[in-house]
This record gives structure tokens, sequence and C-alpha cells, in this order.
């Protein structure tokens, strides 16, 4: 199977997530026979050839553009079928929301303000029609905050909901809250504490030890900004972490948490140690210093 991308995109796959987490995830497809071309300039034609294969499908002759070692090539690639993966645009044009006072854009959806709110304040959005976040939870938690405010009275505000996401390649790769990237356009200091998954036991008993839990904080306390789990089930172990935010529980306390014995999971707890480790560090060369 051979898989091609857009190099405008950003010339390499899953361009939001770390860079080493994401080359992990295109060494793993390409383990499984995928070959990716990230530096396509331009599609040029796709034509049939006339010819069936054994398989059933009908032969199709791809052309496109590239860069290899600097120079601009043209290439043709044998291909039985093709998936055009766009993106998405909301559907918002043709329900007349001009008559209702609602402003919208054809390509990122209807305007809301934090409380969900439209330019009409009588009609509230939610969803992939006007979030960023165009996850089935991300939209289960907007259509809550919006019931409240709309019919209760309430302020809750979009800003306040932490939404955690995963990827399901093999392996998953699942996040919640700020990246290192975010946190220095931000100008935040922060701190990365992160146990890979080849010294935890059960991935080592179960053959999956590719991976890491890697978790941000501040850079003078144990606050989690933000993480990312890279592994066998990282969709469903972000939880904890997610949590620990909502809840402001900072790294240093999660290594308190007790996990069932051998768990992918209790790699989030062994983080929590590393931070503790470095604060028992900290605090020992201060009590040298003040002596």
């Amino acid at each position: 199977m051979e898989l091609l991308s857009h190099c405008c995109r950003s010339g390499r796959v899953l361009p939001k997530e770390d860079e080493d987490h994401a080359a992990l995830i295109q060494r793993s497809l390409e383990n499984d026979g995928v070959e990716f071309k990230l530096s396509v300039s331009e599609y040029i034609s796709v034509k049939l050839t006339g010819n069936v294969l054994e398989n059933g499908l009908p032969e199709m002759c791809i052309t496109f553009r590239e860069t290899v070692d600097g120079e601009n090539i043209t290439t043709t690639m044998m291909i039985d079928a093709l998936l055009v993966a766009t993106g998405r645009r909301p559907n918002v044009t043709g329900m007349d929301m001009e008559k209702a006072g609602i402003e919208y854009d054809s390509r990122v959806g209807i305007n809301v303000n934090d409380k969900l709110q439209t330019s009409n304040k009588n009609v509230f959005a939610a969803g992939d029609c006007c979030s960023s976040f165009k996850f089935t939870h991300a939209a289960d938690f907007m259509a809550r905050l919006v019931i409240r405010n709309a019919l209760f009275f309430g302020s809750d505000k979009m800003s306040k909901l932490l939404i955690p996401y995963a990827t399901f390649t093999s392996p998953e790769i699942a996040s919640v809250g700020l990246y290192g990237t975010d946190c220095d356009s931000q100008g935040i200091k922060y701190r990365t504490f992160e146990k890979s998954f080849a010294d935890n036991d059960r991935a080592i008993c179960d053959g999956e030890t590719e991976g890491m839990v890697r978790i941000r904080v501040e850079a003078k306390s144990d606050k989690i900004l933000g993480a990312t789990i890279i592994g066998k089930n990282a969709g469903n172990m972000i939880s904890e972490i997610t949590l620990a935010m909502q809840s402001g529980t900072g790294l240093g306390s999660l290594a308190a948490v007790i996990h069932p014995y051998p768990t992918n999971a209790e790699a989030i707890r062994q983080t929590g140690d590393l931070f503790n480790k470095t604060k028992v560090i900290k605090d020992l060369l201060l009590s040298c210093i003040s002596e």
C-alpha cells in the first residue's frame, strides 16, 4: 500500500504531535508496508489504465511532482485505489441563518463566543459546526454546556473545557492540554518528564514496548500543563492525566496513586516518581547550601 501526503500540511505525519512521536508512528506504518511521499508539490493527473487487477479493482496511474534531494521530479505510481482526504468544512450554508442574524463563515463555521452563543444572543451552537475540536466527545460536552447556558442561566465557558483526544494508529497516540510548542509560543516555562514503555513490565510481557508517557509541568511546580501517551491503549490511559489536570492534582501526587501490577498505566505513576526524585535532589541541595 502507498500513501501520499501533501507537503503543505507541514511535510510530515501528525504535524501537531511532538516530532519524535510522529516519527515513531510513521516508522510503525512503514513497517506495515505504507510508503510516504511527504514532499508532494503538485498532483498532475489520475487516469484509468484500462486494466483490471487480480483483486477485481481497476488499475490507475497517478502522476505527481515531488521534491527529492532538492530536485523537483515527476513521479508516476500505479495504484488500485485512491483515498482523497481533503479535510472537512462545516455544513452551514443554505439555511438562511442571515435572516436570524447569525454570523458564520463557510470555511470555519458559525461564529460563537466563549459561552457558545451566536451573534443572535437567543441562539447557541455546538459541535463541529462551530469548533476546531471536531470530536464526538467534544461535541457532547459542548452540548451539555449549551443546555446549561441556554436553559438554566449558566455561564459556563468553552475555554474551560479540557479536551483530550486520541489517534487510533498502532501504537495509539493520545494527548491532553499543552504541547511543548504551545508552551514555547506562549512563553510558558516548563519541564518534561517521561517514562518509556520499554521499562514497563506489562508492556514487556505483551511485546508492546514502543512508546512512552510524556508529561509537561510548570517549571517551578508540579502543575500538569499537558501530556502525551504513545503506546498500546493510550486513548484509555490519557483519562487519568485528564482527571488529574481537571482536579488540580499535581504530577507529584500521581506518584502516590497505587496501580494494579502489571499494567501499562503504571508508567504514569512512575513519571510522577521521576518528578519527586528531582524534588528530593533539589531539597537536598538547598539543605546543603543553607548549612
